[in-house]
């Protein structure tokens, strides 16, 4: 008989939280602000690439929305968000953060921490920690920690008024009233309406302009009517009628050439046309030309070179959290192995096999 357990990666897979190795953008006419890409007789797609700041500063001149679409547990992506998050220049176009990795019922929390207010470890731990992903996803990994803390480091040295404010996107699950799956299911099904929701209210209806980082499932474009419908950013689109710039970080063999951390406009290129479902490592995808899903490609380096951000296993020494973490896993069926988390992992981001998308056309 087959294990039922799951490792962390496969249940990233099963959930949807991860649409693996590879990203994709789709654009929609950037104009002067977004440059045009040409492509050079070697295929390259290089003539008019950005590094991500330059990316997104060029995107919030024409959207009052810009996403980030990554695919989870990439060490890279947290480093290029980083770079991101320092730039002085950030502030003066983005009012909101809405994240993926932060549960809603906890915004209170973050609003107090990131304006510079005193919060203990053990209550800023759970916006992460309890989200509807537990136990599969446990947000342990130190990038998470790591992007609410440089947000508050930043405002730090702004006004009030000019703050950057972090919105947590998914649903305010309360796991202390949780004791069945069926229960869980009911947050589940809300995570993309939900996000799409603070995006209108909190966002839009504010005028304000927000940079939304997710896992690229949840923001790429719709790439025909009624595809993705119940997706965030598609809902956003419809609800609102704001286009969304999409940028989703991705890997390809021909892009061996960009510098790391490069933004590729698809609008013009092969990118436009390539089928998503291999880039994106998705066989769901498959048929569909990546222009049509994103604006943009954020290159960080070939599926080789990717590396990790590992949770320390002693933080799963705690005999509280770990009987947690059990009980949720109980509740859902017992379905992670959860003494991975105690064991030291290796550095190195598992690859998983290149999808045919030849083989899966039809499927």
């Amino acid at each position: 008989m087959r294990d039922p357990r799951l490792t962390r990666r496969r249940f990233l897979a099963v959930t949807g939280a991860s649409t693996a190795a590879g990203g994709l953008l789709t654009t929609s006419s950037m104009g002067s602000a977004g440059g045009q890409l040409t492509t050079s007789s070697m295929g390259r797609a290089d003539a008019a690439t950005r590094d991500l700041t330059q990316a997104v500063l060029a995107a919030f001149e024409r959207h009052r929305l810009v996403a980030i679409g990554e695919s989870h547990g990439q060490q890279e992506h947290g480093d290029a968000q980083q770079m991101l998050l320092v730039d002085p220049r950030l502030p003066q176009v983005v009012d909101d953060i809405v994240v993926e990795f932060g549960n809603a019922l906890y915004q209170p929390i973050v609003d107090r921490f990131v304006a510079g207010a005193a919060v203990e470890d053990q209550v800023l731990r759970q916006v992460w920690r309890n989200t509807t992903q537990s136990p599969g996803a446990t947000g342990d990994q130190p990038i998470r920690e790591q992007f609410f803390r440089t947000v508050r480091a930043v405002n730090w040295t702004l006004p009030a008024e000019r703050r950057i404010r972090v919105l947590l996107g998914d649903p305010p699950i309360d796991w202390s009233h949780i004791t069945a799956q069926d229960q869980v299911d009911v947050f589940l099904a809300q995570r993309d309406a939900h996000m799409a929701s603070v995006v209108k209210w909190e966002v839009l209806a504010k005028k304000r302009r927000a940079l939304i980082c997710y896992g690229s499932g949840h923001v790429m474009h719709s790439p025909e009517p009624g595809q993705n419908a119940d997706h965030a950013v598609p809902l956003i689109e419809e609800q609102t009628g704001q286009h969304v710039y999409v940028i989703v970080a991705g890997s390809h063999p021909r892009l061996v050439t960009c510098p790391r951390r490069t933004v590729i406009p698809c609008s013009g290129s092969w990118l436009e046309s390539t089928d998503a479902g291999q880039f994106m490592d998705a066989p769901r995808l498959c048929g569909f030309p990546l222009g049509r899903l994103a604006d943009a490609v954020l290159y960080l380096g070939q599926l080789t070179d990717l590396t990790q951000p590992l949770w320390n296993p002693a933080i799963f020494l705690d005999p509280v959290y770990w009987a947690e973490l059990h009980r949720r896993n109980a509740i859902n069926g017992n379905l992670i192995d959860l003494e991975q988390y105690r064991q030291q992992q290796p550095i190195t981001l598992p690859a998983s096999p290149p999808v045919s998308c030849a083989a899966n056309r039809g499927h």
